[in-house]
């Protein structure tokens, strides 16, 4: 991303500092944008030495290492970047992964594959596939535990910066191939080793359970790119098409009933609670394993 762009957009973090700013903290040592130029804190373990800004990945990365370390409360010796791996015979192909956040064993809790914010859409499948699995695999060749596959981005809105991510349960999914079955995943990265968990897209950034208790919630979007709507239309086409194995009137027949699904919850309306959005779907095969894919978390 360019400087002039960060500037004209002004894109603040929830405690209202720029980019810039909330990048040179204790884990960026040096980060300049208009320089190109970036320096990580000696104490995080580079595979390979990194001091050039040479494009918005780079500029990801330096946001969400800055994060880890100052929020979400990871340590910077348990951090490594760039690490390599031989794959292949001849071993000429070495495919590097980000990030790697290790335990206190030494096991891989968060392997993070970054995106600019315009590439996370493009050939989603494909880099969690061979970027984020096969990637992992080796890491377990080599003796070590991979707990959450991570693919992540940011994203400016006109309320800060926000994170974008699609977290996988490695333990419980070790292959694309069974994880694209069910395409179950996370958005939030979890704090100093603890759940990830999904957190729901709610108006006015909180739902409220019968109860009256309040949970934090994601922000409803309102406007989206050409890539992010490919990227719905992709995500939803494997869902119903379920691996090709589904007769094309169950699809029609799914697709209707989500087009006809009713939103609006039947909670009574108080003044200050906002109305939480679920699935009220025909009980169809394919219908539930997508109510029960969104809904879960």
């Amino acid at each position: 991303m360019t400087e002039t762009k960060y500037k004209k957009q002004k894109e603040k973090i929830s405690d209202g500092i720029d980019i810039e700013s909330y990048i040179k903290r204790n884990v960026v040592e040096e980060f300049s944008i208009k320089e190109k130029k970036v320096k990580y804190n000696s104490r995080i373990k580079q595979y390979r030495s990194i001091s050039k800004l040479s494009g918005e990945e780079e500029v990801v990365r330096a946001f969400l290492l800055s994060k880890l370390v100052n929020e979400l409360g990871y340590k910077l010796e348990d951090i490594e970047l760039e690490k390599e791996y031989d794959i292949g015979r001849p071993k000429t192909n070495k495919p590097r992964i980000d990030i790697i956040v290790r335990d206190k064993e030494g096991n891989a809790f968060l392997y993070i594959e970054l995106k600019s914010p315009k590439d996370f859409e493009k050939d989603k499948d494909e880099v969690i596939e061979k970027q984020l699995f096969n990637l992992a695999s080796q890491e377990v060749g080599q003796g070590k535990k991979v707990k959450y596959l991570v693919l992540y981005t940011f994203e400016p809105t006109k309320e800060g910066i926000k994170d974008k991510a699609i977290i996988i349960d490695y333990e419980r999914f070790n292959s694309f191939d069974k994880w694209k079955e069910v395409r179950d995943f996370t958005n939030e990265i979890p704090k100093n080793y603890g759940k990830a968990l999904r957190i729901p897209y709610a108006k006015g950034g909180f739902w409220t359970d019968k109860k009256g208790n309040k949970y934090e919630a994601k922000e409803l979007e309102t406007s989206f790119s050409p890539e992010q709507l490919d990227s719905l239309r992709k995500n939803l086409h494997n869902v119903l098409w379920g691996g090709g194995g589904t007769d094309d009137n169950d699809i029609f027949a799914s697709l209707v009933n989500i087009i006809l699904a009713k939103f609006k919850t039947k909670a009574k309306k108080k003044e200050g609670i906002n109305t939480i959005f679920r699935f009220f779907i025909i009980k169809t095969e394919k219908a539930q394993k997508l109510t029960k894919s969104y809904l879960r978390g």
